[in-house]
Protein backbone atom coordinates (compact mmCIF):
# COMPACT_ATOMS: atom_id res chain seq x y z
CA UNK A 1 0.00 0.00 0.00
CA UNK A 2 1.44 3.52 -1.02
CA UNK A 3 1.40 6.65 1.30
CA UNK A 4 -2.11 8.84 -0.42
CA UNK A 5 -5.09 9.90 0.11
CA UNK A 6 -7.59 7.62 -1.03
CA UNK A 7 -9.79 9.53 -3.96
CA UNK A 8 -12.23 6.78 -5.90
CA UNK A 9 -12.91 8.34 -9.12
CA UNK A 10 -16.03 6.93 -10.99
CA UNK A 11 -17.50 4.34 -9.06
CA UNK A 12 -17.69 0.94 -11.06
CA UNK A 13 -20.80 0.32 -9.51
CA UNK A 14 -22.59 3.50 -10.80
CA UNK A 15 -24.04 3.38 -14.29
CA UNK A 16 -24.85 7.25 -14.07
CA UNK A 17 -21.15 7.84 -14.47
CA UNK A 18 -21.41 7.91 -18.51
CA UNK A 19 -24.13 9.02 -20.03
CA UNK A 20 -27.33 6.91 -18.87
CA UNK A 21 -28.74 4.91 -21.79
CA UNK A 22 -32.17 2.30 -20.69
CA UNK A 23 -31.52 -1.01 -18.88
CA UNK A 24 -34.26 -3.36 -19.55
CA UNK A 25 -35.07 -5.58 -16.73
CA UNK A 26 -33.98 -9.07 -16.59
CA UNK A 27 -36.67 -10.54 -14.87
CA UNK A 28 -35.04 -12.21 -12.63
CA UNK A 29 -34.28 -14.74 -14.79
CA UNK A 30 -30.07 -13.79 -15.75
CA UNK A 31 -26.81 -16.19 -14.06
CA UNK A 32 -25.82 -14.47 -11.64
CA UNK A 33 -23.55 -17.05 -11.17
CA UNK A 34 -21.77 -16.35 -14.05
CA UNK A 35 -20.35 -12.71 -12.64
CA UNK A 36 -17.42 -12.54 -10.69
CA UNK A 37 -17.81 -10.99 -7.53
CA UNK A 38 -16.17 -7.82 -7.55
CA UNK A 39 -15.70 -4.89 -4.73
CA UNK A 40 -14.72 -1.07 -5.26
CA UNK A 41 -13.26 -0.18 -1.75
CA UNK A 42 -14.17 3.55 -0.46
CA UNK A 43 -13.15 5.12 2.74
CA UNK A 44 -15.02 6.20 5.33
CA UNK A 45 -11.69 7.71 7.13
CA UNK A 46 -9.08 10.13 5.60
CA UNK A 47 -5.19 7.88 5.46
CA UNK A 48 -2.26 7.74 4.54
CA UNK A 49 -2.95 4.37 2.35
CA UNK A 50 -4.83 3.58 -0.51
CA UNK A 51 -4.97 0.29 -1.85
CA UNK A 52 -2.32 -0.54 -4.80
CA UNK A 53 -2.04 -3.41 -7.61
CA UNK A 54 -1.89 -6.48 -6.04
CA UNK A 55 -2.92 -5.51 -2.54
CA UNK A 56 -5.38 -8.55 -1.06
CA UNK A 57 -8.36 -8.51 1.08
CA UNK A 58 -10.13 -11.77 2.65
CA UNK A 59 -14.00 -11.71 1.99
CA UNK A 60 -16.54 -13.35 3.32
CA UNK A 61 -20.08 -13.84 2.04
CA UNK A 62 -23.58 -15.12 3.83
CA UNK A 63 -26.82 -16.08 3.31
CA UNK A 64 -29.90 -16.55 5.65
CA UNK A 65 -29.56 -20.09 3.96
CA UNK A 66 -25.78 -20.46 5.32
CA UNK A 67 -22.04 -19.35 4.52
CA UNK A 68 -21.61 -18.70 0.45
CA UNK A 69 -17.99 -17.94 0.77
CA UNK A 70 -15.01 -17.92 3.89
CA UNK A 71 -11.94 -16.00 3.43
CA UNK A 72 -12.13 -15.69 -0.52
CA UNK A 73 -8.72 -13.79 -1.27
CA UNK A 74 -9.43 -10.92 -3.42
CA UNK A 75 -6.93 -9.17 -5.12
CA UNK A 76 -6.63 -5.33 -6.20
CA UNK A 77 -6.58 -4.49 -9.93
CA UNK A 78 -7.77 -1.28 -12.22
CA UNK A 79 -9.60 -0.11 -9.23
CA UNK A 80 -11.78 -3.00 -7.83
CA UNK A 81 -10.64 -6.40 -6.04
CA UNK A 82 -11.53 -9.20 -7.62
CA UNK A 83 -10.82 -13.34 -7.93
CA UNK A 84 -11.56 -16.32 -8.53
CA UNK A 85 -15.54 -15.73 -6.59
CA UNK A 86 -18.22 -15.69 -8.40
CA UNK A 87 -21.66 -14.89 -7.44
CA UNK A 88 -24.85 -17.48 -6.23
CA UNK A 89 -27.37 -17.88 -8.43
CA UNK A 90 -30.17 -17.06 -6.29
CA UNK A 91 -29.97 -13.25 -8.11
CA UNK A 92 -32.94 -12.33 -5.72
CA UNK A 93 -31.65 -13.04 -2.24
CA UNK A 94 -29.61 -10.64 -0.19
CA UNK A 95 -25.99 -11.23 1.16
CA UNK A 96 -23.62 -9.92 4.00
CA UNK A 97 -20.03 -9.41 2.98
CA UNK A 98 -17.55 -9.01 5.29
CA UNK A 99 -13.53 -7.63 4.63
CA UNK A 100 -10.70 -7.12 5.87
CA UNK A 101 -7.09 -6.24 5.23
CA UNK A 102 -4.16 -7.06 5.12
CA UNK A 103 -5.46 -10.86 3.79
CA UNK A 104 -4.16 -13.82 5.64
CA UNK A 105 -4.59 -17.44 5.30
CA UNK A 106 -7.51 -17.64 7.87
CA UNK A 107 -10.03 -14.88 8.99
CA UNK A 108 -7.77 -13.13 11.67
CA UNK A 109 -9.22 -13.14 15.44
CA UNK A 110 -6.27 -11.05 16.50
CA UNK A 111 -4.25 -8.78 14.96
CA UNK A 112 -0.65 -7.15 16.17
CA UNK A 113 0.88 -3.45 15.28
CA UNK A 114 4.33 -3.18 14.66
CA UNK A 115 6.80 -1.59 17.11
CA UNK A 116 8.79 -0.23 14.01
CA UNK A 117 6.18 1.45 12.02
CA UNK A 118 9.09 4.23 10.60
CA UNK A 119 8.71 3.31 6.89
CA UNK A 120 5.22 3.55 6.79
CA UNK A 121 2.01 2.69 9.20
CA UNK A 122 0.06 0.74 6.20
CA UNK A 123 1.09 -3.00 8.03
CA UNK A 124 -0.10 -1.86 11.35
CA UNK A 125 -3.51 -0.31 9.84
CA UNK A 126 -5.69 -3.02 10.17
CA UNK A 127 -9.20 -1.86 7.45
CA UNK A 128 -12.27 -4.05 7.68
CA UNK A 129 -15.95 -3.07 6.06
CA UNK A 130 -19.13 -4.81 6.41
CA UNK A 131 -22.06 -3.97 3.87
CA UNK A 132 -25.42 -6.11 4.49
CA UNK A 133 -28.57 -7.27 1.51
CA UNK A 134 -25.90 -7.46 -1.15
CA UNK A 135 -27.92 -8.33 -4.23
CA UNK A 136 -25.98 -10.69 -7.30
CA UNK A 137 -24.97 -8.40 -9.93
CA UNK A 138 -22.58 -7.74 -12.94
CA UNK A 139 -21.45 -3.97 -11.16
CA UNK A 140 -19.00 -3.72 -8.52
CA UNK A 141 -19.86 -3.87 -5.10
CA UNK A 142 -19.44 -0.46 -2.88
CA UNK A 143 -17.73 -1.37 0.30
CA UNK A 144 -16.75 1.30 2.61
CA UNK A 145 -14.15 0.70 4.61
CA UNK A 146 -13.44 1.24 7.94
CA UNK A 147 -9.99 1.92 10.26
CA UNK A 148 -10.16 -0.12 13.50
CA UNK A 149 -7.10 1.17 15.64
CA UNK A 150 -6.20 4.07 16.81
CA UNK A 151 -3.95 7.09 15.22
CA UNK A 152 -1.65 9.02 16.98
CA UNK A 153 -0.10 12.51 14.96
CA UNK A 154 2.85 13.89 16.93
CA UNK A 155 2.98 17.99 15.79
CA UNK A 156 6.87 18.46 16.75
CA UNK A 157 8.41 21.81 17.48
CA UNK A 158 12.32 20.93 17.55
CA UNK A 159 14.82 23.34 19.57
CA UNK A 160 16.72 20.93 19.89
CA UNK A 161 18.94 21.48 16.58
CA UNK A 162 19.06 18.70 14.14
CA UNK A 163 16.35 16.09 12.90
CA UNK A 164 15.58 13.89 15.65
CA UNK A 165 17.12 10.45 15.31
CA UNK A 166 13.85 9.01 16.49
CA UNK A 167 10.40 9.50 18.29
CA UNK A 168 8.25 7.04 19.46
CA UNK A 169 5.52 6.02 22.24
CA UNK A 170 5.95 3.85 24.56
CA UNK A 171 3.46 1.45 27.47
CA UNK A 172 1.14 0.33 24.51
CA UNK A 173 0.10 -2.87 24.15
CA UNK A 174 0.53 -3.97 20.87
CA UNK A 175 -1.98 -7.01 20.43
CA UNK A 176 -5.74 -6.93 19.16
CA UNK A 177 -9.14 -8.70 19.74
CA UNK A 178 -11.17 -9.06 16.71
CA UNK A 179 -14.64 -10.26 16.81
CA UNK A 180 -16.65 -11.39 14.03
CA UNK A 181 -17.38 -8.12 13.02
CA UNK A 182 -14.11 -6.80 13.21
CA UNK A 183 -14.71 -4.88 16.18
CA UNK A 184 -10.83 -4.12 17.84
CA UNK A 185 -10.42 -4.72 21.62
CA UNK A 186 -7.05 -4.18 23.24
CA UNK A 187 -5.51 -8.06 24.14
CA UNK A 188 -4.56 -7.60 27.90
CA UNK A 189 -1.89 -10.59 27.58
CA UNK A 190 -0.55 -8.77 24.68
CA UNK A 191 3.19 -7.73 24.56
CA UNK A 192 3.81 -3.83 25.94
CA UNK A 193 6.29 -2.13 23.91
CA UNK A 194 7.52 1.17 22.35
CA UNK A 195 6.21 2.04 18.56
CA UNK A 196 8.53 4.25 16.45
CA UNK A 197 6.70 6.88 14.51
CA UNK A 198 6.65 7.54 10.54
CA UNK A 199 7.70 11.09 9.34
CA UNK A 200 4.77 11.59 7.48
CA UNK A 201 5.96 15.52 6.55
CA UNK A 202 8.25 18.38 7.94
CA UNK A 203 7.18 18.32 11.99
CA UNK A 204 4.92 16.01 11.45
CA UNK A 205 5.01 12.54 13.09
CA UNK A 206 2.52 9.41 13.06
CA UNK A 207 1.84 5.89 14.60
CA UNK A 208 -0.91 3.34 14.57
CA UNK A 209 -1.60 1.16 18.27
CA UNK A 210 -4.52 -0.79 19.55
CA UNK A 211 -7.24 0.96 21.09
CA UNK A 212 -6.52 1.20 24.60
CA UNK A 213 -6.70 3.00 27.86
CA UNK A 214 -2.98 4.33 28.76
CA UNK A 215 -0.59 6.54 30.11
CA UNK A 216 1.87 6.38 26.98
CA UNK A 217 5.52 7.43 26.93
CA UNK A 218 6.76 9.30 24.42
CA UNK A 219 10.36 9.10 23.89
CA UNK A 220 12.57 11.66 21.15
CA UNK A 221 16.03 10.18 20.54
CA UNK A 222 17.58 13.77 19.36
CA UNK A 223 20.20 14.53 16.48
CA UNK A 224 22.83 14.20 19.51
CA UNK A 225 22.14 11.54 20.63
CA UNK A 226 19.99 12.51 23.96
CA UNK A 227 17.21 10.19 24.59
CA UNK A 228 14.06 12.70 26.13
CA UNK A 229 11.26 11.14 27.68
CA UNK A 230 8.18 12.16 29.44
CA UNK A 231 4.94 10.03 30.39
CA UNK A 232 1.47 11.31 29.25
CA UNK A 233 -1.75 11.26 31.41
CA UNK A 234 -3.68 8.30 31.17
CA UNK A 235 -6.10 8.68 27.99
CA UNK A 236 -8.75 6.19 27.20
CA UNK A 237 -7.62 5.70 22.96
CA UNK A 238 -10.96 4.47 21.04
CA UNK A 239 -10.91 2.75 17.47
CA UNK A 240 -11.02 4.67 14.24
CA UNK A 241 -10.02 7.73 16.08
CA UNK A 242 -7.35 10.00 15.66
CA UNK A 243 -5.62 11.99 18.73
CA UNK A 244 -3.40 14.85 18.26
CA UNK A 245 -0.02 15.14 20.15
CA UNK A 246 2.00 18.14 20.55
CA UNK A 247 5.74 18.08 21.01
CA UNK A 248 8.31 20.93 21.85
CA UNK A 249 11.85 19.12 21.55
CA UNK A 250 14.53 21.20 23.97
CA UNK A 251 18.10 20.41 24.47
CA UNK A 252 17.86 19.37 27.62
CA UNK A 253 13.84 18.16 27.84
CA UNK A 254 10.86 17.41 26.32
CA UNK A 255 7.45 19.04 26.86
CA UNK A 256 4.32 17.25 25.72
CA UNK A 257 0.28 17.50 25.85
CA UNK A 258 -2.37 16.14 24.48
CA UNK A 259 -4.03 18.93 22.16
CA UNK A 260 -7.64 18.12 22.86
CA UNK A 261 -10.54 17.00 21.93
CA UNK A 262 -10.76 13.29 19.65
CA UNK A 263 -10.69 14.08 16.00
CA UNK A 264 -12.11 11.34 13.61
CA UNK A 265 -9.72 9.88 10.93
CA UNK A 266 -11.04 12.45 8.65
CA UNK A 267 -11.66 16.36 9.48
CA UNK A 268 -14.68 17.13 10.83
CA UNK A 269 -15.39 14.25 13.35
CA UNK A 270 -16.40 10.54 13.55
CA UNK A 271 -18.29 9.95 10.71
CA UNK A 272 -21.14 7.12 11.86
CA UNK A 273 -25.24 7.32 12.68
CA UNK A 274 -27.54 8.16 10.37
CA UNK A 275 -27.93 10.63 8.00
CA UNK A 276 -23.91 11.30 7.76
CA UNK A 277 -22.10 12.39 4.25
CA UNK A 278 -18.53 12.47 3.63
CA UNK A 279 -17.71 14.99 0.86
CA UNK A 280 -14.51 15.00 -1.61
CA UNK A 281 -16.27 17.71 -4.25
CA UNK A 282 -13.02 18.10 -5.57
CA UNK A 283 -13.15 14.58 -6.14
CA UNK A 284 -16.51 14.67 -7.65
CA UNK A 285 -18.33 12.93 -4.67
CA UNK A 286 -20.17 12.37 -1.88
CA UNK A 287 -20.47 8.96 0.76
CA UNK A 288 -24.20 9.01 1.74
CA UNK A 289 -25.84 6.01 4.09
CA UNK A 290 -22.22 4.00 2.39
CA UNK A 291 -23.10 5.19 -0.65
CA UNK A 292 -21.57 7.03 -3.23
CA UNK A 293 -23.16 9.92 -5.31
CA UNK A 294 -21.42 11.87 -7.82
CA UNK A 295 -21.54 15.67 -7.91
CA UNK A 296 -21.04 18.60 -10.08
CA UNK A 297 -21.00 22.27 -9.29
CA UNK A 298 -23.09 23.86 -11.96
CA UNK A 299 -22.77 26.98 -14.23
CA UNK A 300 -25.57 28.28 -11.65
CA UNK A 301 -22.25 28.13 -9.04
CA UNK A 302 -24.08 25.94 -6.71
CA UNK A 303 -23.30 21.88 -6.49
CA UNK A 304 -25.95 19.54 -7.40
CA UNK A 305 -25.58 15.49 -7.13
CA UNK A 306 -26.16 14.32 -10.57
CA UNK A 307 -27.55 10.75 -9.60
CA UNK A 308 -30.82 10.07 -8.01
CA UNK A 309 -31.14 9.25 -4.55
CA UNK A 310 -31.64 5.44 -3.76
CA UNK A 311 -31.97 5.45 -0.02
CA UNK A 312 -34.60 3.49 1.49
CA UNK A 313 -36.02 5.01 4.81
CA UNK A 314 -35.80 2.83 7.90
CA UNK A 315 -39.82 1.21 8.26
CA UNK A 316 -40.39 2.00 4.68
CA UNK A 317 -41.36 -0.88 2.10
CA UNK A 318 -40.35 0.40 -1.49
CA UNK A 319 -43.87 -0.26 -3.38
CA UNK A 320 -44.23 -2.05 -6.62
CA UNK A 321 -47.66 -1.64 -6.90
CA UNK A 322 -49.89 0.90 -8.59
CA UNK A 323 -53.03 0.40 -6.12
CA UNK A 324 -50.13 1.23 -3.13
CA UNK A 325 -50.92 4.94 -3.29
CA UNK A 326 -48.98 5.83 -0.02
CA UNK A 327 -46.01 3.87 -0.38
CA UNK A 328 -43.80 6.77 0.35
CA UNK A 329 -41.08 5.00 -2.14
CA UNK A 330 -41.10 3.17 -5.22
CA UNK A 331 -39.31 0.90 -7.57
CA UNK A 332 -37.29 2.92 -10.93
CA UNK A 333 -39.63 2.78 -14.24
CA UNK A 334 -38.17 1.27 -17.28
CA UNK A 335 -39.62 0.11 -20.32
CA UNK A 336 -40.79 -3.53 -20.84
CA UNK A 337 -39.16 -5.79 -23.16
CA UNK A 338 -41.86 -5.44 -25.69
CA UNK A 339 -41.56 -2.20 -25.87
CA UNK A 340 -44.91 -1.92 -24.98
CA UNK A 341 -45.46 -0.27 -21.82
CA UNK A 342 -43.80 1.14 -18.27
CA UNK A 343 -43.03 -1.30 -15.44
CA UNK A 344 -41.40 -1.59 -12.02
CA UNK A 345 -37.71 -2.60 -11.86
CA UNK A 346 -36.46 -4.36 -9.08
CA UNK A 347 -33.15 -4.32 -11.24
CA UNK A 348 -29.95 -3.72 -9.00
CA UNK A 349 -28.35 -2.32 -11.43
CA UNK A 350 -31.52 0.16 -12.57
CA UNK A 351 -31.96 0.60 -9.18
CA UNK A 352 -28.31 2.11 -8.98
CA UNK A 353 -28.26 3.63 -12.31
CA UNK A 354 -32.32 5.17 -11.66
CA UNK A 355 -32.65 5.84 -8.03
CA UNK A 356 -36.12 5.26 -6.83
CA UNK A 357 -39.26 7.46 -6.74
CA UNK A 358 -40.10 9.70 -4.11
CA UNK A 359 -43.65 10.88 -3.03
CA UNK A 360 -42.85 14.74 -1.73
CA UNK A 361 -43.99 14.13 1.69
CA UNK A 362 -41.16 11.79 2.23
CA UNK A 363 -38.75 13.27 0.12
CA UNK A 364 -39.05 16.43 2.21
CA UNK A 365 -38.78 14.38 5.85
CA UNK A 366 -42.43 13.07 6.58
CA UNK A 367 -44.94 10.10 6.39
CA UNK A 368 -47.40 10.00 3.55
CA UNK A 369 -50.49 11.76 4.90
CA UNK A 370 -48.62 14.15 7.50
CA UNK A 371 -49.17 17.33 5.19
CA UNK A 372 -52.95 18.48 5.82
CA UNK A 373 -52.27 22.26 5.75
CA UNK A 374 -50.83 25.39 3.47
CA UNK A 375 -48.60 26.79 6.06
CA UNK A 376 -47.33 23.22 6.94
CA UNK A 377 -46.15 22.82 3.27
CA UNK A 378 -45.07 26.34 2.78
CA UNK A 379 -42.58 25.83 5.86
CA UNK A 380 -40.63 23.05 3.82
CA UNK A 381 -39.11 25.21 1.78
CA UNK A 382 -35.29 24.47 1.39
CA UNK A 383 -35.65 21.61 3.78
CA UNK A 384 -33.30 18.90 4.30
CA UNK A 385 -35.75 16.00 4.13
CA UNK A 386 -34.12 12.99 2.86
CA UNK A 387 -31.08 14.72 1.52
CA UNK A 388 -27.01 14.32 3.13
CA UNK A 389 -26.98 16.88 6.31
CA UNK A 390 -25.58 20.29 4.40
CA UNK A 391 -27.86 19.59 1.29
CA UNK A 392 -31.22 20.61 0.77
CA UNK A 393 -34.55 19.35 -1.46
CA UNK A 394 -34.34 22.32 -4.53
CA UNK A 395 -36.09 25.46 -4.50
CA UNK A 396 -38.41 26.98 -6.56
CA UNK A 397 -35.56 29.20 -6.62
CA UNK A 398 -32.34 26.69 -7.43
CA UNK A 399 -34.57 25.08 -10.01
CA UNK A 400 -35.07 28.49 -11.15
CA UNK A 401 -31.70 29.80 -11.65
CA UNK A 402 -30.64 26.43 -13.19
CA UNK A 403 -33.04 26.05 -15.77
CA UNK A 404 -34.17 29.96 -16.30
CA UNK A 405 -37.92 28.60 -17.06
CA UNK A 406 -40.27 27.32 -14.70
CA UNK A 407 -44.09 26.54 -15.37
CA UNK A 408 -46.26 29.39 -13.15
CA UNK A 409 -42.93 31.71 -13.13
CA UNK A 410 -41.73 34.20 -14.78
CA UNK A 411 -38.75 32.72 -17.01
CA UNK A 412 -35.55 34.36 -16.36
CA UNK A 413 -31.86 33.94 -17.84
CA UNK A 414 -30.02 31.66 -16.59
CA UNK A 415 -26.27 30.05 -17.64
CA UNK A 416 -28.26 27.06 -19.05
CA UNK A 417 -31.03 29.10 -20.90
CA UNK A 418 -29.50 32.47 -21.83
CA UNK A 419 -32.41 32.92 -24.06
CA UNK A 420 -35.30 32.63 -21.80
CA UNK A 421 -36.63 29.74 -24.29
CA UNK A 422 -36.14 26.10 -23.37
CA UNK A 423 -33.48 24.77 -20.86
CA UNK A 424 -31.62 22.17 -23.14
CA UNK A 425 -30.63 18.69 -21.67
CA UNK A 426 -27.39 18.32 -23.76
CA UNK A 427 -25.94 22.20 -21.83
CA UNK A 428 -26.88 20.54 -18.62
CA UNK A 429 -25.17 16.99 -18.96
CA UNK A 430 -22.03 18.93 -21.26
CA UNK A 431 -21.67 20.27 -17.33
CA UNK A 432 -22.14 16.45 -16.00
CA UNK A 433 -25.54 16.97 -14.81
CA UNK A 434 -26.55 13.67 -16.33
CA UNK A 435 -29.92 14.68 -16.46
CA UNK A 436 -32.71 12.25 -18.51
CA UNK A 437 -36.47 11.43 -18.55
CA UNK A 438 -36.73 9.16 -15.40
CA UNK A 439 -40.34 8.42 -15.43
CA UNK A 440 -42.51 8.87 -12.58
CA UNK A 441 -45.42 7.30 -10.77
CA UNK A 442 -48.56 9.70 -11.32
CA UNK A 443 -50.96 9.77 -8.63
CA UNK A 444 -53.16 12.86 -9.12
CA UNK A 445 -54.38 13.74 -5.42
CA UNK A 446 -54.86 11.68 -2.14
CA UNK A 447 -58.72 10.97 -3.38
CA UNK A 448 -56.76 8.56 -5.82
CA UNK A 449 -56.75 4.61 -5.58
CA UNK A 450 -54.52 3.85 -7.69
CA UNK A 451 -51.25 5.49 -10.07
CA UNK A 452 -50.20 5.10 -13.10
CA UNK A 453 -47.07 5.07 -15.07
CA UNK A 454 -45.77 8.28 -15.93
CA UNK A 455 -43.13 8.75 -19.29
CA UNK A 456 -44.29 5.64 -21.38
CA UNK A 457 -45.44 6.79 -24.91
CA UNK A 458 -46.09 5.25 -28.55
CA UNK A 459 -44.42 7.92 -30.53
CA UNK A 460 -40.75 6.53 -28.20
CA UNK A 461 -41.68 3.20 -27.39
CA UNK A 462 -38.01 2.12 -26.90
CA UNK A 463 -37.43 4.82 -23.95
CA UNK A 464 -38.68 6.74 -20.99
CA UNK A 465 -39.37 9.92 -22.64
CA UNK A 466 -40.83 12.50 -19.65
CA UNK A 467 -40.57 12.76 -15.93
CA UNK A 468 -40.91 14.74 -12.97
CA UNK A 469 -38.27 15.33 -10.06
CA UNK A 470 -39.34 16.31 -6.30
CA UNK A 471 -38.62 20.14 -5.16
CA UNK A 472 -39.52 21.76 -1.42
CA UNK A 473 -40.72 25.12 -2.89
CA UNK A 474 -44.81 24.94 -2.18
CA UNK A 475 -46.75 25.60 -5.67
CA UNK A 476 -50.59 25.42 -5.35
CA UNK A 477 -52.90 24.06 -3.39
CA UNK A 478 -57.12 22.41 -4.35
CA UNK A 479 -59.25 21.27 -2.01
CA UNK A 480 -61.67 18.68 -1.80
CA UNK A 481 -64.53 21.29 -2.09
CA UNK A 482 -63.59 23.95 -4.34
CA UNK A 483 -62.23 27.26 -2.77
CA UNK A 484 -63.28 25.55 0.69
CA UNK A 485 -60.03 25.05 3.16
CA UNK A 486 -62.21 23.55 5.93
CA UNK A 487 -63.31 20.73 3.70
CA UNK A 488 -59.62 19.84 3.47
CA UNK A 489 -56.47 19.38 1.32
CA UNK A 490 -57.27 17.19 -1.95
CA UNK A 491 -53.90 18.20 -3.41
CA UNK A 492 -50.46 20.35 -2.78
CA UNK A 493 -47.76 20.89 -5.51
CA UNK A 494 -44.34 21.62 -4.85
CA UNK A 495 -42.01 23.02 -7.83
CA UNK A 496 -39.69 20.22 -9.50
CA UNK A 497 -38.18 19.30 -12.51
CA UNK A 498 -39.49 18.34 -15.64
CA UNK A 499 -37.35 16.65 -17.84
CA UNK A 500 -38.21 15.93 -22.03
CA UNK A 501 -37.26 13.70 -24.43
CA UNK A 502 -40.11 12.94 -26.61
CA UNK A 503 -38.05 14.84 -29.09
CA UNK A 504 -36.83 13.47 -32.77
CA UNK A 505 -33.33 14.42 -31.56
CA UNK A 506 -31.48 14.33 -28.33
CA UNK A 507 -30.38 17.71 -29.26
CA UNK A 508 -34.08 19.08 -28.27
CA UNK A 509 -34.78 17.64 -24.97
CA UNK A 510 -35.66 19.84 -22.38
CA UNK A 511 -35.26 20.05 -18.72
CA UNK A 512 -37.79 22.97 -17.56
CA UNK A 513 -39.08 23.32 -13.81
CA UNK A 514 -43.20 22.66 -13.12
CA UNK A 515 -45.39 22.02 -10.52
CA UNK A 516 -45.06 18.59 -9.35
CA UNK A 517 -48.71 16.88 -7.44
CA UNK A 518 -47.08 15.73 -3.74
CA UNK A 519 -48.60 12.31 -4.24
CA UNK A 520 -46.67 11.71 -7.26
CA UNK A 521 -43.63 9.22 -6.83
CA UNK A 522 -40.51 11.04 -8.51
CA UNK A 523 -36.93 11.01 -8.70
CA UNK A 524 -34.61 13.38 -6.00
CA UNK A 525 -32.20 15.36 -6.72
CA UNK A 526 -30.10 17.00 -3.70
CA UNK A 527 -28.45 20.96 -4.25
CA UNK A 528 -25.38 21.80 -1.35
CA UNK A 529 -26.56 24.61 1.09
CA UNK A 530 -24.26 27.58 0.26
Amino acid sequence: MKKVVILATCLLAVAACQKYSPIQPDGGKEDTSAYDVRITPVFTKATETSFEEGDAIGVSISRTTGTFATNEKLVYQSGAFSGSLKWYAEGAQGSRISAYYPYSATVPTSFSVQTDQSQGTSTSDFIAGIKEDVLPSAYAVTLPFRHKLTRIVLNVTNNAGGEPASISLGGAKLGVKLDDTFTATVDPESATGAIKSWKQANNTYVLILPPQTVALVASVITAGGNELTQVLQETALAPGKQYTINMIVNPADLKVAFSGEIEGWEDGGEIGGDNTIIEKLSDGYILYHEDKYTVAKMKDGKWWMTQNLRYVPEGITVGDALTNVTAGVYYPVVVNSENTAAEFSKNIEVITARGYLYQAEVALGLKVGDLTTVAAAQALEGAQGLCPKGWHVPTSADIQNLVGKVAGLTTIESPYNPNKADCLIVDLNADGFNMDAFGAISIQDNTKTAGTFMGWAKGYPDKISSGMFCGSSYGGVTYNTKDEPDSGIKNLQFYGFMPMTNKATEADYTCNGSKVSYRIAAPLRCVRNE
